[in-house]
């Protein structure tokens, strides 16, 4: 009976002592998290771990626990708000590389073009026009061949925010300048169809 009773205390306490232990861990790398003053309210951040990625946008950075509002990061949701809030302990933030995003970011837009009596100054002015119009500074804008079509590649300096949305908006101001721009030919650039080049 006496030896039951120690073996149950002696549980508790292990059981307390990690709790314990966790609990002053990650108030601990609160403390940090809070005296580095990288992790503010609206900063983008992606925690990298050997399993998976969360990103988020820091809503709070708590005594134990910091919440995130949820960025999609990959294909489907590039860069936009899921809804979703995330809590992630504090130490999770010390014990795993973090991504912290700067308040703009280099993003870029790729549009192709078929090459046939196609004026180049006028892509690449196309396309620096589109950037413009959507208020971003341009990094540059290149051109160059593959294959049988002309490669327009813009960057521009986004507000890490607006991210998701911008390089498709960039891309459909620049379609409409190429729509009114005729080509050496006579002929006006039109879009793409669905999967194809632009004529």
């Amino acid at each position: 009976m006496v030896f039951i009773l120690f073996l149950n205390l002696l549980l508790g306490t292990v059981g307390l002592a990690f709790i314990f232990r966790t609990l002053v861990e990650n108030w601990s790398a609160g403390v940090v998290v809070r005296r580095t003053g990288h992790l503010t309210p609206g900063r983008r951040i992606k925690i990298l771990t050997t399993t998976h990625i969360i990103k988020g946008d820091v809503l709070s950075v708590g005594p134990v626990r910091t919440a995130l509002w949820e960025v999609g990061d990959g294909e489907h949701l590039p860069s936009i708000r899921t809804g979703r809030i995330i809590k992630v302990p504090n130490a999770f933030l010390l014990n795993n590389p973090i991504v912290v995003y700067g308040d703009t970011i280099v993003d870029e837009v790729i549009a192709q073009v078929k090459m046939d009596g196609q004026d180049l100054t006028s892509v690449v002015e196309d396309m620096r026009r589109a950037i413009e119009e959507r208020g971003h500074r341009i990094v540059s804008v290149s051109l160059y061949q593959k294959d049988d079509h002309l490669v327009v590649h813009g960057v521009f300096e986004v507000e890490t925010p607006h991210l998701a949305d911008e390089r498709g908006l960039v891309l459909q101001a620049f379609w409409r300048k190429r729509m009114h721009t005729p080509t050496r030919a006579g002929a006006s650039a039109h879009p793409p169809p669905p999967g194809g080049l632009a004529p």
